[in-house]
């Protein structure tokens, strides 16, 4: 009975076993997007198991499964599906793109995509929509209020002017405060040399890159993000990924044409006084002889405008003298000298006109994309060529042409090939602390002074000729150099031209060793020459009265090469292991020739700009070349614990050659998908907390741990110079001393975050506290005369950076084909420096008396100069006359960074109507008006014009009486004593920008702009059907059309240094734009 149960038991087990192996079966099939192209890569698993696979090349995938099992297919940026697996064998899917999908996919630092519920950073990423959308000539200007984090500062509105980026606020004191940028997976230089107190606005080399060719830009601002890049990354890292020629599969072709038409106007500008004119008040020097009334007397070349009213004169035509002394315009007019003025005229208007009008730009695109049965490429052509809002040499054209292909060589083996080649070609106009810069000479002329005769001949009382000869209000006859330049002088015949030409490529080869182990290897090659050109002809302003000619010759040559291997392992049904091991090799070439030639021996130059045309003494010529080095080893790890625990860790072993000892920086990163334990329900979507840990760095000044020699003799400014070709032209000692011991910045950064959804998606809103702490910041320290050296770099500084980060995203309205989208994000940072090893103040930039530093106990950048001076009250104390005394000391005066910033965006679309909206804010952050400043003193502020009458005895600040009842030009105040007289006395003092205190210049500059509006409409595809067109979209937008802020005069959005640490400096900027764009695109 036993052996018979037995037998019957086996035959049951028999049946089932054989049951179960008939359900199970091998399904296969393709898996392709809805235009019929394969998507290689694509993942299938068999729901509630650990079984998958992904398609090959083809699309294609074969996997085992039981029928009535679920198969789960997904791709990255496309919705997923399941399917249950029926009678069939076969199974073939089509996958839809989703808009939603999309945005929840970052790039990491190596430039690989990966799925943001995954990712444990607080990265975000902005598409190229957004970018274009913006209208911006480059870049990094398109970046700005599209995300937390991230603040964007233009250095002026010439074409093609850089940025100044900053991420998580400022980390360093004497290194470099740019993020690194990652080209498709390589870094690339975005140098931005130069920038000070006048010269040109300086380009930032990230705009070489067209805006059309960027498929997105991830921003990443934390350590642990950054991590893997080691030294160079404390600032941050902008990911940039151009587009791809599609996906491989198939054969397509598809063509897109893009033209836009831009107008750009001035945004803000200085408003002039029209009432008084040239010359000084009557208090002063009493009748000068030529026009004087009760308020002032005119006088010419002088440099104010505290002169006579202007409307009070006899009128007519100026009496003159008529004789040899002259002065012959080119445009044929004759300027005699002046006995008596007696015009009523006001030129403010034509002299602006002259100077100012519609920068015009014509951007023009076309990209070609193809894809074939084993390949895909992407080629376009990009032409931006802009004039700018100043008249005369002032232009920026930018071509690119870019080439990426991708080929499949195997089933194992895939390879990329980008490359780019852009060629710069600009010109542009003086500004800032420039006797020869255009605003300056611009807005301190006189409103009764007639720009237009600038150009021609003086002839002296022998009748003696001056060719080319410069008149402007402070020399009105051309007699000799001005002490500023005549604006038109400054736009028409200076010329600052520059070239660039960059070539960059980036080869990658993939190869998949196993199913789960993939090396990729990577080289990348940016090189670029920058050539720049000044010149000053004979009789331009000031020192450069004899003439000037310089150029400079930089090149750059950034390499790198990565190479790494990636891991996937799916160890059980709560355990998955991700790994990425990896190596690189940096070097950065960097070589700058300059010349210069002054005291032209030949003045008649014209286009022809040689060195020889001055004595050997006036000429002069130097060169730099610096290399640096940097190899280093990273590993990141990524494991998933139980379908919701996430951990990242990574480290990077590296050896700079700025340093003399290798460096370690570990990061880790710790995640838990609550929302998995959460049962599914229409309110709670999705929820994500994460907390990170990372360490990076800044690496010491190339040279900084060596004492070095260069070429030269030796100055000082008690004695002669010892001339360096009187003894052989020896090389000289710098008094810098090396510092062997020098170590690098290291960034330490504590953050926490989260990440929900809610509402089926509908809203998504991401959160993130940071702590940062930079150790070590690099100085350069006095040491003892004794040494024979006057400094040294040490590690001498600390610098903490705190702060929250906000990002919301709300879906309004998705109900047929009506989509409302809103987008908001904000930031907090707090930046201190904490130590100073005993420093004072760090000088940043600026100027003499008003400057940008870094002082302890005050974020980076704090403004510093003259101040009042002031009792334990805080009030002024003040003179025998009712005004402020001055504080023997100078201090801080304001801080230049916002206490927050944050962007508000939304985008409304019904069918092919969508009409977008972009605004941003900044917050708190205070600004140096040194321009306001010195138009006071000069008296052509419309504050120094105004007529008041004297309530009672007023005293001046020279310590005279201004009865009661008369009237003075003039303001009244009061400084916490009696009523005081606030006229040219006061504001040629200490209420101009001359004078010993910049404490009254020093102001809010909180702004909230709308920075883009766009309108757009595409096509239906019924009315492209017959046409030949596959799309076709028009828009009309609007940039930076208004402004709300309490600075008058400028856009606090600028800053006069550029992209160095110095910030909140204004001192006659060039001036920013509004614009109005109208944008075709055609596919075909």
């Amino acid at each position: 009975m036993k052996t018979k149960f037995s037998g019957i038991l086996t035959l049951f087990l028999a049946f089932v076993v054989q049951i179960t192996f008939a359900q199970e079966k091998t399904i296969s099939g393709t898996v392709s997007d809805q235009s019929g192209l394969p998507l290689p890569g694509a993942t299938v698993l068999v729901k509630g198991t650990s079984s998958g696979t992904s398609t090959d090349f083809d699309g294609k995938y074969s996997i085992k499964a039981n029928q009535g099992a679920t198969l789960v297919i997904s791709f990255v940026g496309y919705t997923t599906q399941e399917v249950k697996v029926g009678a069939s064998s076969t199974i073939n899917l089509q996958l839809t793109e989703s808009a939603e999908a999309l945005e929840e996919v970052i790039v990491t630092a190596l430039g690989l995509k990966k799925k943001k519920d995954e990712d444990l950073s607080s990265s975000t990423t902005v598409n190229t929509e957004s970018i274009l959308r913006s209208g911006e000539s480059g870049v990094v200007q398109g970046l700005a209020g599209k995300t937390s984090g991230l603040r964007i500062t233009k250095n002026s509105g010439d074409p093609g002017a850089g940025a100044y980026i900053q991420i998580r606020g400022q980390n360093t004191i004497n290194g470099s405060s740019q993020p690194l940028i990652i080209l498709d997976g390589v870094p690339v230089s975005n140098n931005s040399i130069g920038g000070a107190t006048d010269g040109v606005t300086q380009q930032s080399r990230l705009n070489d890159i067209s805006s059309e060719d960027i498929e997105s830009v991830t921003v990443l601002k934390g350590a642990a993000a950054a991590a893997v890049w080691g030294t160079g990354a404390a600032n941050g890292v902008l990911v940039i990924n151009t587009k791809s020629g599609g996906r491989v599969g198939g054969r397509k072709v598809s063509v897109n044409v893009r033209s836009s038409i831009i107008i750009d106007k001035i945004n803000v500008e200085f408003e002039k006084q029209d009432k008084f004119g040239q010359g000084y008040p009557t208090s002063w020097y009493g009748d000068l002889g030529y026009s004087t009334d009760q308020f002032g007397s005119y006088y010419p070349d002088n440099g104010f405008s505290w002169g006579d009213i202007i409307a009070n004169r006899a009128g007519g035509a100026d009496d003159v003298t008529v004789g040899n002394t002259r002065f012959e315009s080119e445009t044929g007019n004759i300027i005699y000298p002046l006995v008596t003025k007696n015009s009523t005229d006001v030129f403010n208007k034509s002299n602006r006109d002259q100077v100012f009008g519609d920068g015009f730009t014509w951007d023009k695109s076309l990209s070609i994309n193809f894809s074939g049965d084993n390949s895909s490429t992407y080629l376009s052509f990009t032409d931006w060529d802009q004039k700018g809002i100043i008249k005369g040499r002032s232009a920026y054209r930018r071509q690119t042409v870019r080439l990426n292909h991708t080929a499949n060589l195997t089933d194992k083996i895939d390879v990329r090939f980008n490359t780019s080649y852009s060629k710069v070609n600009s010109d542009r106009i003086q500004q800032g602390s420039n006797l020869s810069g255009l605003y300056l000479g611009y807005l301190r002329t006189s409103p009764d002074f007639d720009d237009t005769d600038y150009k021609g001949t003086y002839f002296n009382s022998a009748g003696v000729p001056t060719l080319n000869s410069q008149r402007s209000y402070r020399k009105y006859l051309g007699s000799a150099p001005p002490a500023y330049n005549n604006p038109l002088w400054t736009i028409n015949e200076q010329d600052n031209p520059n070239t660039v030409e960059r070539f960059t490529i980036a080869p990658e080869l993939n190869w998949k060793l196993k199913d789960n182990i993939t090396l990729v290897a990577r080289y990348g090659l940016d090189y670029y020459t920058d050539n720049r050109g000044t010149f000053f002809p004979v009789n331009s302003s000031g020192s450069n009265g004899p003439g000037l000619y310089s150029e400079d010759r930089i090149s750059e040559k950034t390499e790198n090469v990565n190479i790494f291997l990636r891991g996937t392992h799916e160890v059980n049904n709560d355990f998955n292991l991700n790994w990425i091991v990896g190596t690189t090799l940096d070097r950065v070439q960097y070589s700058r020739l300059s010349g210069e030639s002054t005291q032209f021996t030949n003045p008649i130059v014209d286009d022809l700009r040689i060195f020889g045309n001055a004595e050997a003494a006036n000429e002069t010529s130097s060169s730099y070349k610096q290399e640096t080095r940097k190899s280093g080893a990273y590993t990141v790890i990524n494991a998933e614990f139980f379908d919701q625990v996430l951990l990242e860790l990574s480290g990077r072993y590296e050896r700079p050659s700025t340093l003399e000892k290798n460096v370690f920086y570990p990061s880790a990163s710790l995640g838990w998908d609550f929302s998995k334990n959460i049962a599914t329900n229409n309110v709670f979507s999705f929820g994500k907390i994460r907390m990170s840990y990372g360490e990076i760095g800044i690496e010491p000044s190339p040279y900084a741990k060596k004492t070095t020699f260069r070429p030269g003799g030796v100055l000082a400014s008690w004695e002669d110079e010892l001339l360096a070709a009187t003894y052989g032209n020896p090389f000289t000692r710098s008094d810098v001393l090396g510092n062997p011991d020098i170590k690098e910045e290291r960034v330490k950064e504590l953050e926490f975050g989260a990440d929900l959804r809610f509402f089926k998606n509908s809203i998504s809103l991401g959160f993130t506290y940071y702590d940062r702490k930079t150790e070590d910041a690099i100085l350069l320290i006095d040491v003892p005369t004794s040494t024979g050296y006057a400094a040294k770099q040490a590690n001498a500084a600390t610098i903490t950076n705190k702060g929250l980060e906000v990002d919301l995203g709300l879906k309004l309205l998705t109900q047929g084909d009506f989509k409302w989208t809103l987008n908001a994000n904000y930031s907090f940072n707090d930046n201190l420096v904490t130590d100073l090893s005993g420093v004072e103040s760090v000088f940043l930039a600026g100027f003499t008396g008003t400057s940008s530093r870094a002082v302890k106990g005050e974020a980076i950048g704090a403004l510093w100069g003259g101040r009042f001076a002031r009792d334990a009250s805080g009030n002024y104390v003040l003179d025998a006359n009712g005004f402020p005394t001055l504080d023997p000391t100078e201090g801080v005066l304001g801080d230049p960074n916002p206490d927050w910033i944050g962007g508000l965006g939304s985008v409304l679309s019904y069918k092919g109507l969508s009409l977008s909206v972009q605004f941003e804010t900044s917050q708190g952050n205070e600004m140096w008006t040194g321009t306001e400043g010195v138009l006071k003193y000069f008296g052509i502020d419309p504050e120094t014009a105004n007529i008041s009458v004297a309530p009672q005895d007023l005293q001046t600040y020279a310590g005279e009486t201004i009865p009661a009842g008369t009237e003075f030009r003039g303001n009244i105040g009061n400084f916490g004593g009696a009523d005081v007289a606030l006229d040219a006395d006061w504001y040629t003092a200490e209420g101009g920008g001359f004078g010993g205190q910049s404490e009254t210049f020093i102001q809010d500059a909180s702004w909230t702009r709308l920075r883009e509006l766009t309108l757009a409409y595409q096509l239906p595809s019924k009315i492209l059907k017959n046409t030949g067109f596959t799309s076709a979209e028009i828009s009309l937008t609007g940039r930076n059309l208004f402004l709300w802020t309490p600075i008058e005069g400028f856009d606090p959005d600028l800053n006069l240094t550029g992209a160095t640490l110095g910030r909140g400096l204004d001192y006659f900027t060039n001036p920013s734009t509004k614009s109005y764009l109208f944008t075709v695109k055609i596919g075909f």
